[in-house]
């Protein structure tokens, strides 16, 4: 694997349990049981981790930056004691109607994030939950694992294609780690 390669991971249904209407505290914020194995396993691999995740509850004056950021300080540190160092986290914080290019499906923080890390998107792995994830995912070209936790298990548009679904993280980490191998194999 080059260091070009990335994994980026949907935060909300993804890492953490979905609260409907967004998480907007950081007393909100729950992992899931799986969630230190899978980010322990994905750390093993050495390959640069994004979070991208849409927190238009500061758009809709749910709750601040300053709050966002809080649970993202809290994220990085928890993933750096089960193992693993996230890269980057990326959060679109405006209002769906906003008409922004970094709100999924808009593209705008995986093409940052590529830049600024040095990442092949063709290359690389998406892993989320909802439609939007998977429709950012295609736009770019990435793999797409989409996990049945969080909105995970809503029908697909028509068209839309998938590289797996799997019932969570840790599968997803699994199937992350097959596709490595099998890439060195070739």
């Amino acid at each position: 694997m080059s260091s070009s390669e990335a994994v980026f991971l949907d935060r909300d249904g993804v890492i953490n349990e979905f609260v409907l209407e967004a998480v907007r505290d950081p007393d909100q914020f729950l992992y899931y049981d799986f969630t230190s194995e899978a980010m322990a396993r994905l750390g093993r691999l050495n390959l640069p981790v994004i979070v991208v995740t849409n927190q238009s509850a500061i758009g809709r004056g749910w709750t601040t930056h300053e709050v966002v950021n809080r649970i993202h300080e809290n994220l990085i540190q928890n993933c750096k004691e089960w193992g693993l160092e996230i890269s980057s986290v990326r959060y679109c914080p405006h209002h769906p109607t906003d008409g922004c290019d970094c709100r999924k499906p808009g593209i705008g923080m995986f093409k940052d994030a590529a830049v600024e890390h040095g990442i092949d998107l063709s290359e690389s792995v998406m892993v989320g939950d909802s439609i939007v994830d998977m429709q950012a995912a295609a736009t770019l070209g990435l793999k797409r694992l989409r996990v049945k936790t969080g909105r995970g298990l809503s029908p697909l548009p028509a068209g839309l294609e998938i590289d797996g679904h799997v019932d969570n993280l840790l599968e997803a980490v699994e199937w992350i780690e097959s596709w490595i191998q099998n890439k060195k194999n070739q």
